[in-house]
């Protein structure tokens, strides 16, 4: 594969690439050898091996923790410096379009856990930015589900299903 890659004037960055065991057997094997199943990491998503109901194999994916946690650092850090710098109803339709791109993004099959946990991270530090703009009364629980009510976030959904052929 590297001679091929060289043909094309490509090389392969040995830091970050292996061969790993992955596929049907996989799981059996790692058991028998008392270790976990291998699991890898690509375009933002943790690859694993995973079995549906009728227990043929499949590939999982699930957000990558190293992707997640930058992700979520990013959203804390735009929030923290935009709170005070416009008006809260200018910057909610930046915050609306983040998070509908983090769903078009992340929104794949099997990942609807991922996507929920960064829309309750994002909504836990929407309040904590918007209570600490000035020296007023801060807004209890209660009070931001209201304002939620009259200016919704976009709820997680899964956006690419590769086992229905469309998604509504």
């Amino acid at each position: 594969m590297r001679s091929r890659l060289n043909e094309n004037g490509l090389e392969v960055n040995p830091t970050k690439s292996r061969n790993i065991s992955f596929g049907r057997f996989e799981r059996d094997n790692a058991k028998a050898q008392n270790r976990r199943a291998n699991t890898f990491d690509f375009l933002g998503f943790t690859h694993y091996c995973d079995r549906p109901r009728k227990g043929n194999f499949k590939v999982g994916r699930k957000t990558s923790r190293k992707k997640y946690t930058v992700k979520c650092r990013e959203m804390n850090a735009w929030l923290k410096a935009v709170r005070n710098q416009v008006k809260a109803k200018e910057w909610w339709k930046i915050l609306i379009a983040k998070l509908r791109g983090h769903y078009q993004y992340y929104g794949v099959s099997e990942n609807y856990k991922g996507i929920v946990r960064f829309y309750k991270y994002t909504v836990g530090k929407v309040r904590k930015w918007m209570n600490r703009r000035s020296q007023k009364r801060k807004m209890s629980w209660d009070r931001f589900t209201k304002y939620l009510e009259h200016y919704p976030l976009p709820k997680p959904k899964i956006v690419h299903s590769f086992y229905v052929s469309c998604v509504r």
